[in-house]
């Protein structure tokens, strides 16, 4: 995922664009985001899945977040 292009969407207030831009390719997988936050102190998005905190592991497939330090 491009940063920088997420970061634009998001000040131009294209926030489902935004959404669609992380999970192109991946839609059909079972820990798909369907919302996100900005981070305040990082500035980087923090994605979620229903009430729980998801990130793209090392393969590249959505997974539930193994960071317990939120």
């Amino acid at each position: 995922m491009d940063q920088t292009l997420f970061a634009n969407l998001c000040k131009a207030g294209k926030f489902r664009e935004a959404l669609g831009l992380a999970v192109e390719g991946h839609e059909h997988e079972k820990f798909v985001p369907s919302r996100f936050s900005m981070d305040k102190k990082t500035g980087l998005p923090i994605f979620y899945r229903g009430n729980k905190r998801v990130e793209v592991d090392e393969t590249g497939e959505w997974q539930l977040s193994k960071n317990t330090k939120f």
